[in-house]
Formats: structure tokens, sequence, C-alpha cells
């Protein structure tokens, strides 16, 4: 059965790898890319301190890109490719397996909640750029391992021996702007990540990361101009909508007016987005002042575009 499988391929690659992995392939709203993947179990901490038994920590701190390849080895047919975007996505070859890997790895709701906050903070980029994440060890587990140059050389030594240390670790994940240009000088030249724009808001609304959702996407000024300059206006006005009804915040509601009284102009002219949002934000940011945020956005990014 199919139960069976994935329980012959946890026993081979490590149960909690593949909790982990086929959890986070079955959660994502179109699927993984092998390297995305790797990326984000790369950040797990709970996956690594699993895997990472018979290696050393070391900067940077990541899985090996081996386990993914087993993984997508053993579940040939199963975990199938498709192209979204010219991007290649594992997803699930039917609903079936996509349901019953559903039952099997995103039962616990503790977990699946960590998880959803796991990828947004991969699509967020909030690793990248040589951010340090903290990884806790449990000594016990580590016994074997000499780890005593990889301790933090600023951590103010204690005569205790605690049971678990913390340490930081650049795990290598990319920055996730909302859009990639090749030239700063043409703006009009660029390229969407489409990825981002796909998984983000998803994973912010299903963890709860309101603030997140507020100041990291919508009260964006690149999000919604981009969204604007792909056609996708009324998506825009959807996301906002979506994340009046997790916070209740009063600035989005206004915002989401504002947006629908500029539609036609800055439809026809993007570029004037930033001006249109300074002119009608400004008079009210005393009484609704979430949206200084957005207005120092207008500021600094407005003038790129």
């Amino acid at each position: 059965s199919i139960e069976q499988l994935f329980y012959s391929v946890e026993n081979k690659l490590g149960q909690r790898f593949v909790f982990r992995a086929l959890g986070y392939i079955t959660m994502a709203k179109a699927g993984l890319t092998e390297v995305e993947l790797e990326d984000i179990l790369s950040l797990d901490n709970i996956v690594l301190g699993d895997v990472i038994v018979a290696t050393y920590l070391k900067n940077p701190l990541r899985i090996s890109y081996d386990l993914v390849a087993k993984l997508k080895e053993e579940l040939e047919g199963y975990l199938v490719e498709r192209q979204v975007r010219n991007v290649t996505l594992m997803v699930w070859a039917n609903r079936h397996l996509h349901l019953i890997a559903q039952k099997l790895y995103l039962s616990n709701e503790e977990d699946v909640h960590q998880m959803h906050s796991l990828l947004a903070e991969y699509f967020l980029g909030a690793w990248s750029g040589g951010r340090k994440k903290i990884f806790t060890y449990d000594n016990n587990h580590f016994t074997s391992l000499n780890i005593s140059h990889h301790k933090n050389p600023h951590q103010q030594q204690t005569h205790e021996k605690p049971s678990s240390d913390k340490y930081s670790y650049d795990r290598q994940t990319p920055e996730q702007p909302w859009v990639f240009q090749c030239n700063l000088l043409e703006p009009d030249i660029f390229f969407v990540n489409h990825r981002k724009m796909t998984e983000l808001v998803y994973h912010l609304t299903r963890s709860g990361r309101t603030d997140d959702l507020m100041f990291g996407v919508i009260m964006n000024f690149s999000w919604l101009y981009t969204m604007i300059k792909i056609g996708q206006f009324d998506k825009a006005l959807t996301d906002i909508d979506l994340a009046y009804s997790y916070t209740q915040e009063k600035e989005l509601k206004f915002l989401a007016t504002t947006l629908r009284s500029v539609k036609v102009k800055v439809l026809k002219s993007p570029a004037s987005l930033s001006a249109e949002l300074q002119q009608r934000l400004l008079p009210v940011v005393t009484s609704l002042p979430k949206l200084r945020h957005l207005l120092l956005e207008c500021d600094k990014d407005g003038p790129k575009y």
C-alpha cells in the first residue's frame, strides 16, 4: 500500500526528515522546487537535529542535497515534476496521494502551524543575506561531536553545564524580493518572483503572522506596485480584504477603499501609484497611524518606479 511505501522511505531516510519534507511539499500551495525544499529543511531545526548527528556543526549549516535527491528517487512516480512559469515544482501525482500525505504528515496542529510559519519566513527572505538562525541542540544528543570550535566567542561563559546549547548558524537561504531587476536604470524590465507571490500570503495567514502580513506584504509598496504592473490589481484587493478579515485593522479597510477609488488612474499609469496614495493617505495618517509605514515606503520606493 502507499502507507507502507511511505513507512519504508521513513526507515531508509529518517522519520523526522521524511515527515517534514513530505509535509512541506503537501502544504505548499503549488508544491516546491528541489532547491526550495533543501533550503526550507535547512531552516528546520527539528530536521537538522536528526540528520546532522553524523556530521559536524559548521557554518553554513545545511542539510545535504543527497537527502532530497534520495527522497525523490524513492518516490519516483508518486512525486512528479510540474512546470509552472518556467519553474519545476515537485507535486503529488494525484489527489489521492496528496490526501494520504496530508493525513500522515499534517495531522498535528502544532506542527502544521510551525511549518506554515517556517515557510512564511522562507518566502519573506527572513534568514537570507548571512543572517544567522539559532540552532538549539541537546548536549547528550551530540556527545560524539567536537563542537568546541563552533561556540560563539561573544557569548558569556558560564560554569554551569546546561543540557542544551544555542548557537547561531548561517543557513544560506536566498533573498526574496518581489521582483528581480537586471538593470536598476531600466525599472520596467524585471522578472516577478511568482513563487513568493503564490506562497507568502497563504502561509502568513495560516500561521497567524498578522504583523508580517500587514507590513511585509499589504503595506509594502513594491508588492502593490508589482501586483498592478502584472495585471493583478483585483487579486491585490482580495488579499487586502483577506488580511482585513484576519486582523480587523481599520487601516486595511481604508487602503482597500482608497485603491478602489484610484483603480482607473493607476491601471492606466502604474507609475502614478505613489503620488495617488500619498495624496489620499497623508490627511488621515494621524487617525490611522499604521498607514505611516506605507507612506514611508511610497517615499522610499516610489521614485524607483
